[in-house]
Formats: structure tokens, C-alpha cells, sequence
């Protein structure tokens, strides 16, 4: 019997990956904030109530950290007492629930390798703060979870409020050229490759637990940008800023490279890089 998935977020960047590699294998019905607020406690409990699913995937969450410095409210609801309501009724509806963190609940790295699920959180600003609440929460209360921390995501997406996007943009709207910070590190990764990974890992029966997914390798975000505009034959410059260039309000991760000491490695980023850019010039 075919098991069904409930999926929370799924025009969302990685649940439109999720819904296209997983929908082969599964019963995904997908929700997003048209079908319900996840503010409202009661709302979410109601929609698993009446669809009754075998699997929760969340994808849900309030992104960003100088959004979350200027409202934190609705971080801490979000990011935080939400993951918890649904680790709660997971126990209660007896269901598996997939949960999303981020890398940026880690600080600075300075031993100089890349963060695995061994090393310990220490968030530097209340983005990582509210998601690494949810991680507690999950692990705390759920029996049956996966949490899977990402790095930023590249992918097909259906806004533009996200990094590459928002680059990408800049360029359509006619800017000259464009500066990105050559002073921040992290491993770029492409949705659909973590989709394919959380689908071998569900249909493996994994151990519960935290993950790291990421595709392999750290690298700035001005040598990211420059891949994609290599790939894209964009004929914008690209240079190379430092992150106090640009107006911010929260402290800033400046180096968050993760891998896994639990699974295998993904391929490079380079790689998923050249895929991802196959698909948007096929799709213009």
C-alpha cells in the first residue's frame, strides 16, 4: 500500500523538488499558506486530522535573519513552538515527521574543516536561535523524526526571495553589474539533489535522527555566483564585495560548510551547479 505524505510547503523551493522526486514512490499531498496558517495550532492539528497521513514532511518555516531580528515573535512561533506542535501530534497521530533546519544555527567555523551532526549548535543570531529551538523540539518530542540541516539553496523556485533568485533578478531588471560577498563560506546545495537523497533515505528506513545533507564542497558566495553566471553565459560582471557592504541588522554567519559523518557524500556543487543552470536555460 502506497504510503501518503503530507507535505507542508510545497510550492516552496524544496518542497516543489520534494513533490516531483518523491510523488513516483508516494502519495503526496501537498499544502501550502493558502490551505493553512501555521500560526494557528489548531489548523495544523485539524488538516493532519482530516488527511490522516503516514509521513509529515515541513518545509515550513520564517526565513532569514534580518527578518527575524525585526519580528521575533514570529520567528520563535515559526521556527520554534511550530516543529514542537508538530513533533507533539506525530506522537499523537502516530506519524513520521520530516523536519528542515539550516546551518546557520552554528557559529563561525574556526576549526577550519566542516560542521557534521557531531558538532555542537551556537547560533549567532535569532534565526539559528528560533531553528535550533525547533531541532531541540523535534528531538525532544517526536519518537519517529529525521531533521535535515541544509546549506543555501539553489533550485527551481516560485519566488524570487531567495539568494540566486534574487541575483538573478537584479540581472533581469537590467542591473550593470553585480557585487556579492567573497567573505562569506557555506556548501551550496541543489534541491533536487536533496530530494533524491531524503527519498533513498526514507525508502532505506534510515535511523531516525539528524542528517546533514549538502552537496560536496564550501565555497564563497561570490565563487557561487560566478559558477552560475559561468554556466548561465550571463554577460553581467560579477564582483567580489565583502558582507559589510550591504545593510544588515543581525550578525551574520560568515562560514558554515557542513557535510555528513553519517551518510554519503553528495556530488559537488560544481556539478549540481551545471545541472541547475541546464534546466533554467531549457525552461526559458
Amino acid at each position: 500500500m502506497i504510503k501518503k505524505i503530507l507535505l507542508l510547503g510545497h510550492t516552496g523551493k524544496m518542497g516543489v523538488a520534494l513533490t516531483k522526486v518523491l510523488s513516483g514512490d508516494y502519495e503526496v499531498v501537498g499544502k501550502n499558506s493558502h490551505d493553512f496558517d501555521a500560526s494557528q495550532f489548531d489548523s495544523v492539528e485539524k488538516l493532519i486530522e482530516e488527511l490522516n497521513p503516514d509521513i509529515v514532511i515541513n518545509t515550513v518555516a520564517f526565513l532569514g535573519i534580518d527578518p527575524c531580528e525585526q519580528e521575533p515573535e514570529k520567528a520563535f512561533l515559526l521556527n520554534t513552538l511550530y516543529p514542537k506542535i508538530l513533533a507533539e501530534l506525530s506522537v499523537k497521530r502516530n506519524f513520521l515527521l520530516v523536519h528542515f533546519s539550516t546551518d546557520a544555527v552554528f557559529g563561525n567555523n574556526e576549526k577550519g574543516a566542516f560542521y557534521t551532526e557531531e558538532d555542537s549548535p551556537c547560533p549567532l543570531n535569532l534565526y539559528g536561535v528560533t531553528k535550533y529551538g525547533g531541532d531541540c523540539m523535534v528531538m525532544a518530542y517526536a519518537k519517529r523524526y529525521y531533521i535535515f540541516r541544509l546549506s543555501v539553496l539553489f533550485g527551481e523556485a516560485t519566488k524570487k526571495n531567495q539568494f540566486v533568485e534574487k541575483m538573478l533578478q537584479r540581472i533581469e531588471n537590467g542591473q550593470k553589474e553585480l557585487f556579492v560577498a567573497d567573505d562569506v563560506f557555506l556548501s551550496p546545495t541543489y534541491s533536487v539533489d536533496i530530494a533524491c537523497k531524503v527519498k533513498e533515505i526514507l525508502n532505506e528506513q534510515n535511523a531516525f535522527g539528524l542528517y546533514h545533507i549538502a552537496n560536496e564542497g564550501a565555497v564563497s558566495l561570490y565563487e557561487f555566483m560566478l559558477e552560475i553566471g559561468k554556466c548561465l553565459n550571463l554577460q553581467v560582471p560579477i564582483r567580489a564585495g565583502s558582507f559589510r557592504d550591504f545593510p544588515y541588522i543581525g550578525q551574520k554567519n560568515l562560514n558554515t560548510p557542513i557535510t555528513s559523518s553519517k551518510i554519503k557524500k553528495l556530488r559537488s556543487w560544481q556539478a549540481a551547479v551545471q545541472d541547475y543552470c541546464n534546466v533554467l536555460i531549457k525552461g526559458e
